[in-house]
């Protein structure tokens, strides 16, 4: 089974730690392609670094399409490759030194998942280890769905890999505004038959930078965030069906919109919950609730 390692490219901050990380894997049977995104830094004068050491395929687009749609980026550097599994990483992050041997190994085994996953350490700009991330043997798409909304297990993308038989089967990616909830919603539907594995021993190394979209508090791109999310949650409505999942998305929702307030006015939480909700009954509890988590908040 061969494994092509995919990174769409715009940053080139810790990129060069990236691609050492994967020069230290101690199984190099895998491809690695850099998309670099129309980006105004010479990735390629890193991406040169490691040619000849890593099986490594650098193309540069002439659109930048990252900044509109991210999800339309992760696709078309997807599109450079042709191996049996994907495993989109990204320009920031890097892997310990075992996670495609430990992969390889898992792959190996007489009961393949069409979804695998790497516990995570969550790091600073600085290396240091912020928090520890880890998941069970094996969870099922709605328990990783509710554990994500209740902020009991945190979901990047740079720690799952998949087949391409399932990502093509699938149609891609789930698509929302700045890929916000876009991973997630794919894993769920990668994860839907047989659950997503855990590959015990494998670590990635998740970076909070300040220069990722995650870190990102500007008013503008915070009320995209609760937007796509609102998308995000409505589509998740659709996927599982029931009260449990309404609350789960009800709280959930809520606790986020608690998060962003100090990036934006209170009036404009209102009208973000106004938008999320439906039924008036619904609407009014939410004010309610958000109105005391405000109150709490702010004391």
């Amino acid at each position: 089974m061969t494994l092509a390692i995919i990174i769409p490219a715009y940053k080139d901050t810790f990129l060069a730690g990236t691609l050492k990380s994967l020069a230290a894997q101690s199984d190099q049977d895998f491809s690695v392609y850099i998309g670099d995104d129309n980006s105004p830094f010479d990735i390629k004068k890193v991406v040169d670094l490691y040619k000849g050491i890593l099986n490594i395929k650098y193309v540069r687009f002439n659109e930048n399409l990252g900044g509109n749609n991210l999800v339309a980026q992760w696709e078309r550097c997807i599109n450079l490759s042709t191996e049996d599994w994907i495993w989109l990483f990204s320009d920031d992050d890097y892997m310990a030194p075992d996670c495609v041997k430990l992969l390889k190994e898992e792959l190996a085994k007489k009961e393949l998942y069409d979804i695998y996953h790497c516990n995570i350490n969550v790091i600073d700009r600085n290396g240091e280890t912020i928090k520890r991330v880890q998941y069970p043997n094996v969870i099922t798409s709605k328990e990783l769905y509710k554990a994500k909304l209740k902020w009991k297990l945190d979901c990047y993308a740079v720690e799952f890999i998949f087949s391409r038989k399932i990502y093509n089967k699938s149609g891609g990616f789930v698509p929302f505004d700045l890929a916000w909830g876009s991973d997630l919603a794919t894993w769920v539907k990668y994860g839907a038959k047989r659950g997503i594995k855990t590959i015990e021993g494998a670590t990635v190394y998740w970076r909070s930078s300040g220069e990722n979209i995650s870190s990102i508090q500007s008013e503008e791109i915070v009320l995209r965030k609760i937007n796509a999310l609102i998308a995000f949650l409505r589509w998740g409505e659709n996927e599982f069906n029931g009260k449990d999942i309404r609350v789960v998305n009800s709280l959930g929702f809520i606790k986020r919109l608690l998060h962003y307030t100090p990036a934006i006015s209170k009036n404009a939480c209102k009208v973000s919950i106004n938008l999320f909700t439906k039924n008036t009954i619904h609407r009014w509890l939410l004010k309610f609730i958000y109105e005391a988590g405000y109150l709490l908040k702010n004391r």
